[in-house]
């Protein structure tokens, strides 16, 4: 470039600045705002150069918003799956221990997981319902609480994943089962509306013991205000009765 080319565009550049930031000799602050901003992706960065919070579309469309811990790794991600929106929150190595959603019912859930990623606890919606879950570290459900149209029930299960203790109401009463390793109900303990216990009997209470095959071979319960013992055979027939 020759020099009086030199001279011109640098004189042309000292004009405008003059004249963005003077205006009648007086110097003006003047903030610009704009009202949209249209990209494809928008990326804000620390000191350091590393991103820290990016915006953009993912591969299925669909927009992001990304939150970054200082070394460039996503923590937080904000995005939408299958019309819905999502949060997922993750730990300093990028595994997600933390996700927020909807369901296709419409309810929301709530999944966390453990450092490697399996889930380990879950709150969620179930026909307008509400259920709480816990889960081992291999991923097999041990615990779940859950209210069903104005009842409640505890469950727990065995290492297989197989029910072993419930608990709940039905009915207005409380009931308690336990299970065998098959999931078979072994142990019955009812209450009934007049707050006897029962099973097995409209109004009575009975405590009932069953074989492996689920049938009933011993109860002892309340019967017309007296006790009341019962044994049956494999079959689940009666046999004996005390009185």
């Amino acid at each position: 470039m020759k020099a009086f080319e030199r001279i011109f565009l640098y004189s042309a550049l000292v004009l405008l600045v003059f004249y963005v930031f003077l205006v009648e000799g007086n110097v003006e602050s003047k903030e610009v705002i704009q009202e949209e901003i249209r990209a494809r992706r928008i990326i804000i960065v620390n000191d350091k150069g590393r991103n820290v919070i990016e915006l953009f579309a993912n591969d299925d469309g669909d927009g992001m918003v990304g939150i970054n811990n200082k070394v460039g790794s996503m923590v937080v991600g904000i995005t939408s799956f299958k019309d819905s929106g999502t949060i997922g929150i993750y730990n300093n190595t990028g595994t997600g221990v933390v996700l927020m959603g909807t369901l296709d019912t419409g309810g929301g859930i709530v999944g966390i997981s453990n450092k490697d990623g399996t889930l380990v606890a879950s709150m969620t919606e179930n026909k307008n319902n509400g259920t709480i879950q816990t889960y081992d570290k291999t991923g097999t459900v041990f615990t779940g609480m859950g209210s069903y149209d104005g009842s409640g029930g505890i469950s727990i299960f065995n290492k297989d994943g197989n029910l072993g203790v419930a608990l709940d109401t039905m009915r207005d009463y409380g009931r308690i089962g336990i299970f065998n390793n098959d999931g078979t109900q072994v142990v019955n303990l009812n209450a009934t509306r007049d707050g006897k216990g029962a099973l097995g009997f409209a109004k009575g209470g009975l405590i009932g013991i069953s074989n492996e095959a689920g049938n009933m071979v011993v109860g002892l319960g309340d019967l017309k205000d007296d006790g009341f013992i019962v044994v049956r055979n494999k079959n689940g027939e009666g046999t004996g009765t005390l009185p």
